[in-house]
């Protein structure tokens, strides 16, 4: 899958329902990705998580992950490319750029589109 750009990767519209623990993006090139907030975590692309300069992140694809880990206590925007979720645990290291997150989107139709 090619990665986004242009109004694909350019948000109209954010709505955060921290209650629910749902997100939906109304993106600019009239696509709507709805995301679990709690499916996010896995995903997260900080340093800790995924890793970088060849240490490897905490992060893998056999991590359990808690309530508390999963539930997002506030969602900051970061200037006009990013979100930052504050997860319950502490951890708000992650930005997810808009980039990423259209790449995220767990829709049918991107499902199929990523493979």
């Amino acid at each position: 899958m090619t990665t986004p750009n242009g109004d694909a990767a350019r948000p109209a519209d954010i709505v955060v329902d921290l209650e629910e623990g749902l997100m939906r993006i109304d993106w600019l090139d009239g696509h709507e990705s709805l995301y679990e907030l709690g499916a996010l975590r896995p995903q997260c692309p900080c340093a800790v998580c995924k890793g970088e300069m060849g240490v490897p992140g905490q992060v893998r694809e056999d991590t359990t992950f808690s309530e508390e880990q999963t539930r997002v206590l506030e969602m900051r925007e970061v200037g006009r490319y990013a979100l930052q979720p504050i997860w319950a645990d502490g951890h708000e290291t992650g930005l997810y750029t808009f980039r990423l997150l259209r790449s995220l989107c767990p829709c049918p139709f991107c499902a199929v589109e990523r493979g």
